[in-house]
This record gives C-alpha cells, sequence and structure tokens, in this order.
C-alpha cells in the first residue's frame, strides 16, 4: 500500500467515535478563532475586495460568506472564508502551517450545502488538520526554505482531505481528489506582506471542494500522486523529505494534540496580529517593556540575534511601506512596540500607524543578525533549533537584556488551547466589529456546541447577516 493510498484509507474510514474528546474541543476552539478572524476580516480592505468578487461571481445559493448576505455556491464560499480568514494573519498556527483557515471554510461551505451534522464537519476538520499536519512535517524545513508557502502547497492536500471526508468520497474516490488538488498545491512566499497571502489559504480552500467534487463525479487522477516518480513528492520535496513518515502517524495520534516534535506540535492561537515568524522577537521586547519600561527617545539601538537568516525569515521586510507590510517585518513589530510602550494589537498595523515619524526613526535603530554558528548551516543540520536573543542599549550606555526566547519553536507567546477564555475574548472583541452583541453570544455558544448540531446551517445563521 503506497502513500496515497494510506492516506485516502484513514481518509474514508476515520469516524467521530474514535476521536478523543480534548481534539474535538481542541478544534472548535480553533473553529472559533478562525471564523472571528473571517468575520473581522470582511471590514479589511483585502476583505472588501474578495467579497466583491465572489459577490459578482454569484453561483447556486447554497453556501454562505461570513459575516456578510452573500449566499453563492460551496466553492466561492471556501474561497473567500478561507481568504478572509487570513486577511489579518492573527489566525493560528502550529503543526507546520495556518490550519483552521485551510479547514473551517471547507466545513462550512460543504456543511451548509449538504445540510451535514456539526459532528460531520468536526470530524472532517480534524481529518484535514492531520493530513496537513503530516504532510506538512514531513516534506522538510527546505521545503519552506525554497520559498514554498507551506499553508498552501501542504495544505491544499489538506483542504481536500476536509472536502472528501465532508462529501464520503470512498478510498479510491479519495485518491482521486488527492491527485486533483495535489495538481493545484501552489503558494509563494514573495508574496507575504500584500494582499496575495490570504489569497494562498483561500485558493487551497477552493482547490479542496473543486478537487473533491470532481472527484465524486468520476473525474480521474493519478491515484498514486504522493509517490510517483513525478508526483507531490518528487515535485514538491526536498533532501529533507520523508514521504513514508506522511502517513505513519495519522490519527494515532491526532495531530492537533500537539504530542511532540516527532508528530505534530499542536496549535497555537495568535495574540498578536501578525506573522508567527515576528512572535519570537515581539515575546522578547514586551517582556523586557513590562520589567523595564523604556522611552523610545532613549533607545540608541536594538539588537536581535536569532537562529533565522534575517533575509529569508517569514518576516523579511526591513522597510515596511504599509501597516500590511508591518505585519511581516521584525523590525517593524519591535519598532512599534517600544513607541506604543509594550503595545501591539490591530491598531499597530494601519497605514497611518506604519507611516509615524517616531515609527520610522525607530525602525533604523533595530538590527538583526543571524546566530554565526547557525548561518550558512543548511536546513538539514539544523536541528530544529529556533530562539530570538534581544538586547536593547540605551544613549546613556546602559544595556538592558530579555532573556532567550526559545519556546513553542521560537515562536514565542501565543494562546495555548487551555487558554479557552482569552480565545473567546478575542473573538467577542473581532466578531463584535460586525456582529451585534446579541449575535456574537449566540455564534459563540453554536460553535462551542457544534456536535450538537443537526445541520450546519443553524450554525451559520449565527454567523452570516440576515438578507
Amino acid at each position: 500500500m503506497g502513500t496515497t493510498q494510506r492516506m485516502a484509507s484513514f481518509i474514508a474510514n476515520a469516524k467521530y467515535e474514535d476521536i478523543p474528546a480534548a481534539a474535538v474541543d481542541i478544534a472548535k476552539l480553533c473553529l472559533l478563532d478562525s471564523v472571528g478572524c473571517a468575520i473581522y476580516g470582511t471590514t479589511r480592505p483585502l476583505g472588501k475586495i474578495m467579497t466583491g468578487l465572489v459577490d459578482e461571481l454569484g453561483g447556486k445559493p447554497v453556501s454562505r460568506v461570513l459575516g456578510t448576505r452573500i449566499d453563492t455556491n460551496a466553492v466561492n464560499a471556501a474561497l473567500a472564508n478561507g481568504t478572509l480568514g487570513h486577511s489579518e494573519d492573527f489566525d493560528d498556527m502550529g503543526s507546520g502551517a495556518h490550519q483552521a483557515v485551510l479547514l473551517m471554510p471547507v466545513v462550512l461551505a460543504l456543511g451548509e450545502e449538504l445540510h451535514a451534522s456539526g459532528k460531520q464537519a468536526l470530524v472532517s476538520y480534524l481529518v484535514g488538520f492531520d493530513i496537513t499536519a503530516n504532510v506538512s512535517l514531513n516534506i522538510g524545513n527546505d521545503h519552506y526554505g525554497k520559498g514554498w508557502h507551506s499553508t498552501s502547497s501542504s495544505g491544499t492536500l489538506g483542504s481536500t482531505a476536509a472536502a472528501a471526508k465532508m462529501l464520503g468520497l470512498d478510498e479510491m474516490q479519495t485518491r482521486m481528489a488527492l491527485g486533483i488538488g495535489a495538481s493545484q498545491a501552489s503558494g509563494l512566499r514573495a508574496n507575504f506582506g500584500t494582499m496575495t497571502k490570504p489569497f494562498h489559504p483561500g485558493n487551497a480552500c477552493r482547490a479542496g471542494v473543486t478537487a473533491a467534487k470532481m472527484a465524486q463525479k468520476g473525474y480521474e487522477s493519478n491515484p498514486d500522486v504522493m509517490e510517483h516518480r513525478f508526483g507531490y513528492a518528487a515535485v514538491y520535496g526536498e533532501e529533507m523529505t520523508q514521504l513514508g513518515n506522511m502517513t505513519r502517524h495519522l490519527g494515532n495520534p491526532w495531530a492537533i494534540m500537539g504530542t511532540g516534535r516527532d508528530v505534530a506540535t499542536g496549535i497555537l492561537i495568535k495574540i498578536w496580529p501578525c506573522c508567527g515568524g515576528t512572535h519570537g522577537a515581539n515575546t522578547a521586547i514586551t517582556r523586557l517593556l513590562k520589567k523595564r519600561p523604556i522611552k523610545p527617545e532613549d533607545v540608541e539601538s536594538v539588537d536581535i540575534v536569532t537562529t533565522h537568516q534575517p533575509s529569508c525569515m517569514a518576516p523579511n521586510l526591513r522597510w515596511p511601506a504599509s501597516g500590511l507590510q508591518g505585519k511581516f517585518s521584525t523590525w517593524y513589530t519591535v519598532a512599534s512596540a517600544i513607541v506604543d510602550g509594550g503595545k501591539l494589537d490591530l491598531s499597530s498595523f494601519t497605514d497611518e500607524a506604519a507611516s509615524r515619524p517616531a515609527v520610522q526613526d525607530m525602525l533604523r535603530r533595530v538590527n538583526i543578525i543571524q546566530d554565526p554558528d547557525t548561518a550558512g548551516r543548511p536546513h538539514r543540520s539544523q536541528g530544529g533549533a529556533a530562539w530570538s536573543d534581544l538586547s536593547v542599549t540605551l544613549k546613556n550606555g546602559e544595556r538592558v537584556v530579555a532573556p532567550r526566547v526559545e519556546a513553542n519553536g521560537g515562536r514565542g507567546d501565543t494562546y495555548g488551547w487551555e487558554t479557552k477564555d482569552a480565545v473567546i475574548q478575542k473573538f467577542k472583541m473581532l466578531a463584535g466589529a460586525v456582529l451585534k452583541p446579541a449575535q456574537v453570544d449566540s455564534a459563540l455558544n453554536a460553535i462551542m456546541d457544534m456536535e450538537k448540531a443537526r445541520d450546519i446551517r443553524a450554525v451559520m445563521d449565527t454567523l452570516t447577516l440576515p438578507r
């Protein structure tokens, strides 16, 4: 049995009853977080463009766009909701990708079309999570290092898996869907800091729903697309790819549980609306400022030493010219935090905030270098180390040093799934930008009780605007 067949067998045969209750609880919290991000995304410029496009495209009105009155087909709804969910880069991360924005749009769009139950949506979500995690973690760090955005390049397979499970495809149909989905895998890191990065998960969701629907109708692909000599692993993989490991831990244990470096890293829910690659330095500077408040005018320089090569980091924009670009610039997030006394939130990433003279001046004083012991090493020899050392030198000569940040793989502070109350408050803040307070409460209850829903449309009623 090859890798593609093993993946398809896992997808087709997974049962809700086999999933630990803790995994279901984490999935619901991630769904809540991503839905909140998507609803808020409708207020942003890229969200307005995407919702306008989907409204223009039309389609059979069977699935809705979150936070709007738009009723369209499942493919377009998945595209829109996936893009909206990633609009602020505030959605979850972990196990090799931004997972929720690859899966939530798929299970909600198809759930509405099929009048599927909450349990069907949850098992499909968790199946897709496992596929994305196990592909992402075994394609190798050099895949991302080459310039692929794993959320999309690996996540398209997870979106396809979730869609295949929602549609109830059998093993061979699922193999066909994976083959069709694999040919749509894409996403280039060159587009970080632009509107196209949020399009990556939206496009993965679109591809996944399309692939599963095509396979359901009998459309064919190579049934061994993962292991073929010109297939997914051969084309997308680099030296660190471990094809055999992509199916070794499917559902055993469930990846969302976060059971360790060799299996999965679980999931992390962001406390800052910016690229996860900035979070290590963000953590260092905000902790330092809490302990030792510093006035911006007293700063001579900020020096960051990290395991990453600065020009190849996810946040590689040295001189961001907009709030959106600032989300992908460690130089910017640190400078902004210093200017604003440790505050780093949605208001930090507007164009007006980014253009402030005080922030632009502080940008010139932030320096990032790669750890000399790590510099020049190929990805396969770095051993998974990820940390950030940060220090601030004041104009009076004093040097203030922050403790090294290496928790959570070097990504710094995030909400773990156990901090449920914090995630709920984040959802209320985001969803409350569009929905009335009573509807926000109804939406919260509907998602946290999703396994009880007989029809996903009832959940979506709380997440959209009435016609």
